[in-house]
């Protein structure tokens, strides 16, 4: 019979005690700053404006009318991968005086102008301080006006899911060190658990007289924070669509940087797009010259 010293048994559950609250004071650092930059956030958001450049690659449907012959005429038309680049005066606005939703204004489309950036200025910030939703919920769909695929919205303030009064939503774990580039960080997991689906998703073909379908998804994924200060630096989510008949998977990478403004602003999102094996689209944003703008009285 083996003898278990009741010390070595106690002296382990102390230290197995200590990793667990030191587990928990981590995560309730995590969940303090992320609720005090959310709240920055939220303050300034509304008040900026800066520029967005999309880098689209994504199947899309063959020709509508494609002369083939022999045995090609009798296999379908397989869908093509297309690669496009959208330019957009970009900021962030609360519809219904609730929610805050990023707006585009789109300049270019692969390099030919669409709107003069001027006037797509004076156009965003009309969307931004007005009170008419339905137009500004017209202009968070202008992807698929502009012959883009359609996709997830919103990712510039995903740092607004973990404000305070939602962090309740979530359940957080450590998941250990790692590096940024060269910068140490530690990584946290979250995954929701109740409350409203985090994740806005338009599906549908805009031609096809409906519009695209607003859909929201439950989420999951992962927060960066610096190792020095806890600063967030990436959000990653991954959402998945069970109602289609091959699931449809959502996945996002958003990279945040302090800016002069004393709060985080988005630096660059990588979104992907996938049903059962086959990616759908790929969209790699990038954000940069944000500034104020003031409503002219």
């Amino acid at each position: 019979m083996r003898f278990i010293n009741p010390l070595y048994v106690r002296s382990f559950a102390i230290v197995s005690f200590a990793v667990v609250m030191r587990a928990d004071e981590r995560t309730q650092d995590l969940t303090d700053r992320l609720a005090s930059e959310a709240e920055a956030f939220q303050k300034i958001a509304p008040e900026m404006v800066g520029r967005e450049t999309l880098h689209q690659g994504a199947l899309t449907a063959p020709p509508r009318f494609t002369i083939r012959v022999g045995d090609a005429s009798k296999q379908r038309a397989a869908a093509v991968w297309r690669e496009r680049e959208m330019v957009s005066e970009y900021g962030f606005a609360l519809l219904a005086g609730r929610e805050i939703h990023e707006l585009r204004q789109v300049t270019s489309i692969d390099g030919k102008p669409v709107t003069g950036e001027s006037k797509a200025q004076e156009a965003l910030a009309k969307l931004v301080t007005g009170s008419d939703d339905q137009r500004k919920r017209v202009a968070l769909q202008q992807f698929e006006k502009f012959g883009l695929r359609g996709g997830a919205t919103d990712f510039g303030q995903i740092l607004l899911l973990f404000s305070r009064g939602r962090l309740e939503r979530y359940e957080f774990t450590a998941a250990g060190p790692r590096l940024l580039g060269r910068v140490p960080a530690q990584v946290f997991r979250y995954q929701q658990l109740d409350g409203p689906q985090a994740l806005t998703v338009f599906r549908g073909n805009s031609n096809g007289g409906s519009g695209p379908q607003p859909q929201r998804l439950n989420v999951q994924g992962e927060i960066w924070v610096r190792e020095s200060d806890g600063l967030p630096l990436r959000i990653t989510m991954k959402a998945t669509d069970n109602s289609a008949d091959e699931p449809v998977r959502e996945e996002a990478t958003v990279d945040y940087a302090m800016s002069e403004f004393g709060t985080l602003l988005p630096v660059e999102t990588t979104q992907r797009e996938s049903r059962g094996d086959q990616q759908l689209a790929e969209n790699h944003f990038t954000y940069s010259g944000f500034h104020r703008f003031r409503t002219q009285h």
